[in-house]
């Protein structure tokens, strides 16, 4: 066999491995772990507790958070929970949910990411009223062995 035959076969066998009903079985698990990774996200923030947010981010010095109201990307774990605090300063209550359908997740490997619409209201501390925020949600994660932790999230209202 002559050593382009022995590629093709290689890339064929590959393609068999990656579509494998088990790997599916995989990713389909993976997009629920990071779907509820993405809801204990939202909990975190409604609950206003940078305790909890500390729970669903990686503490690592590439980590970067840009909130709706921020000037700055905030990067790094000590950076990110300085955020989530002022966050939790600014708001008496918060309450985002999903809107349309979504969110739209993609895996690969150890890394995901995914795309989402959601409504934001709530009641600043100042006595401000926010009845409905529309905001683009952007959020890549990590595998960290048996959870999905956040690394990068990105929100920014939609244009009215």
């Amino acid at each position: 066999m002559d050593r382009r035959s022995m590629l093709s076969l290689s890339a064929i066998a590959a393609m068999g491995l990656a579509l494998r009903p088990d790997n599916a079985d995989a990713q389909q698990s993976d997009i629920d772990q990071i779907k509820a990774a993405h809801e204990a996200f939202h909990k975190a923030l409604q609950a206003l507790d940078p305790r909890k947010m500390e729970e669903v981010w990686a503490h690592d010095a590439y980590v970067t958070l840009i909130n709706p109201r921020d000037k700055a990307i905030s990067i790094g774990w000590d950076a990110v929970k300085k955020n989530w605090e002022a966050v939790a300063a600014f708001w008496s209550e918060i309450k985002t949910t999903p809107l349309r359908e979504g969110p739209h997740i993609h895996v690969n490997g150890n890394v995901g990411w995914l795309v989402a619409i959601a409504d934001t209201s709530g009641k600043t501390k100042s006595g401000n009223t926010v009845t409905s925020a529309g905001t683009f949600e952007a959020q890549t994660l990590e595998n960290r062995g048996d959870r999905w932790l956040v690394v990068a999230h990105n929100a920014w209202r939609v244009p009215q």
